[in-house]
């Protein structure tokens, strides 16, 4: 569905109520009606889906198979084309040529990040954390279809002593990338978990949710690390994977557009926070905090 028109239907009250009715019908009866209602959207849909062959399209991820999710598969095919986030992708190219020991990924979802980075850097180990057990299946059959499955550890929901012990745990230098919906608010908390200090941190910030998020997290990390932050932007015909999908952005470059749509509320903002050097503490004083 274009974003547009779930703005329309979310803002209706009535409009709401016929899709919610609508979500009651079996799935047999509502395939045929999605076509029926927009049938040039579904037709673009399906040429992501038959070109990508559930592999992504473009981007840093280039190649990796996924395992999407029944909601990603419908609303965020930005991951089959390789643009999802991708105000981030020099920053994963940096994450890269950083080679990391220890990646923590809180908020795996379909796993694009943790499996992403487990076949760009072979000598890394990744541990990631998803609270929604839905996922988990498609999280390990992704891996094992990637080929990284024995280098990832998958666990539930992570809690402060989790992420505390994970970072205890890690070899060479960690990285963390959190996207848990507000959570992570309570959960990087440098004062409850002296190991933050050590670690690169990649967090994307809900202050939609939680106001003063992101303020927060600078207040609290603006003394150990160097941070960057970078905010989401409309996507472009140009960000479109053309050569990949050459039709679909000549006789469809308004839909070719949309498909790229985050759905997204508020202005997003993502922070790159990297310790310093000079004020990162000794594995074995952190140990002791």
């Amino acid at each position: 569905m274009r974003h547009a028109t779930w703005n329309a239907i979310e803002t209706n009250p009535l409009a709401m109520r016929m899709y919610r009715s609508y979500r009651q019908l079996p799935e047999a009866v509502r395939a045929p009606a999605r076509w029926l209602v927009a049938p040039g959207w579904h037709i673009a849909c399906a040429t992501v889906r038959q070109s990508a062959g559930d592999k992504v399209l473009s981007g840093p991820f280039q190649g990796m198979k996924m395992q999407l999710s029944p909601v990603s598969s419908r609303r965020l095919l930005g991951y089959l084309l390789g643009t999802q986030e991708l105000e981030l992708h020099d920053v994963i190219e940096r994450i890269i040529e950083r080679q990391y020991g220890t990646i923590i990924n809180v908020g795996v979802a379909d796993g694009y990040y943790a499996i992403g980075l487990a076949r760009r850097m072979p000598d890394a180990t990744v541990v990631g954390f998803e609270a929604l057990e839905e996922h988990h299946d498609l999280f390990r059959r992704a891996a094992l279809d990637n080929g990284v499955s024995e280098r990832i550890k998958l666990e539930g929901f992570c809690t402060s002593v989790d992420l505390k012990e994970s970072l205890a745990k890690a070899s060479g230098r960690p990285l963390i990338l959190c996207d848990i919906e507000g959570g992570e608010k309570e959960l990087l908390d440098n004062e409850r978990i002296a190991e933050l200090a050590n670690a690169d941190i990649l967090v994307e910030t809900h202050d939609d949710l939680l106001p003063g998020c992101t303020d927060l997290l600078l207040q609290r990390f603006g003394k150990s690390h160097d941070i960057e932050t970078f905010y989401a932007r409309p996507r472009t015909l140009s960000d479109f994977p053309a050569a990949r999908l050459p039709l679909l952005a000549k006789w469809m470059p308004g839909t070719s557009v949309e498909l790229m749509h985050e759905r997204r509320t508020g202005v997003q903002e993502w922070l790159f926070m990297t310790a310093r050097e000079d004020d990162r503490p000794s594995q074995a004083n952190s140990g002791e905090a």
